[in-house]
């Protein structure tokens, strides 16, 4: 093979391994239930987007490139994972996305956002209160907040899979903690819900045992893996709720 078709190669496989990792079932679940709630919130007006703890920033990419209308701006902690998101933002060509490093626990350096996502990070930052503080303290005036975390007694479908999340210094909240969390840092009209259960959790599990295979096997999985999570949101599943989603507002200037 010459050196053009190797780099072609390796741009199809660097892009298909990107589409991959972002269809894992629960990644696809979360942020779907977060890009509902702000095309709500947006009623299709441009929005400034703040992507809490963004790690490799497929999340903040994918709603840049679905909504070329929409700024959005990844903060995390990790220099190594932002590195590389830039570098994908600007493989595609992506204008109106930006990652930055900061500590979420301290005042950030851009406020104003119309939206706020903390999507599966608040369990992986000892002091999860500065970070909300911090947070809440970027949204503009009714701006939106929208989590999700795991739920506290939440424990995998399928035997051996692992029963820690990533970097976890808590195992979870539950819905009223949540909620009590959200309100201590003056967000307001907090509505928690319970997702994520059997049908995207063992979709997401089986995944993660496939995850380092071969990339056919991947591929070949990818409807599947799909598949369930589309079945969750229809409600087609069933047992525990092994996370929760909740939106809030910050309170309107005045009020």
């Amino acid at each position: 093979m010459s050196g053009v078709g190797r780099t072609i190669a390796t741009k199809i496989r660097g892009g298909l391994e990107e589409r991959i990792a972002l269809m894992a079932p629960s990644r696809r679940l979360r942020l779907a239930l977060a890009e509902e709630a702000i095309c709500a919130h947006s009623a299709a007006r441009p929005v400034r987007i703040l992507d809490a703890g963004c790690g490799d920033g497929l999340g903040a990419l994918a709603l840049a490139e679905r909504h070329p209308e929409w700024s959005v701006v990844g903060y995390d902690l990790n220099d190594r994972l932002l590195a590389g998101a830039r570098d994908r933002a600007t493989n595609r060509g992506l204008a109106n996305v930006e990652f930055r490093q900061a500590d979420l626990t301290r005042p950030l350096p851009e406020t104003g956002f119309d939206a706020v996502m903390a999507l599966e990070c608040l369990n992986e930052i000892p002091d999860d209160r500065a970070a909300l503080a911090s947070l809440a303290a970027a949204l503009s005036p009714a701006g939106l907040f929208v989590v999700q975390a795991p739920e506290r007694n939440w424990r995998p479908v399928l035997s051996g899979s692992d029963r820690t999340w990533r970097e976890e210094v808590r195992h979870g909240y539950s819905a009223a903690g949540l909620a009590e969390a959200l309100r201590s840092v003056g967000l307001e009209r907090v509505e928690v819900e319970p997702t994520y259960r059997a049908t995207a959790a063992l979709a997401q599990e089986l995944r993660d045992r496939i995850k380092d295979g071969p990339l056919a096997l991947r591929v070949a999985a990818f409807p599947a893996l799909a598949g369930a999570v589309h079945l969750e949101r229809r409600g087609l599943t069933g047992g525990r709720a092994s996370a929760y989603f909740a939106t809030a507002r910050r309170g309107a200037a005045g009020s």
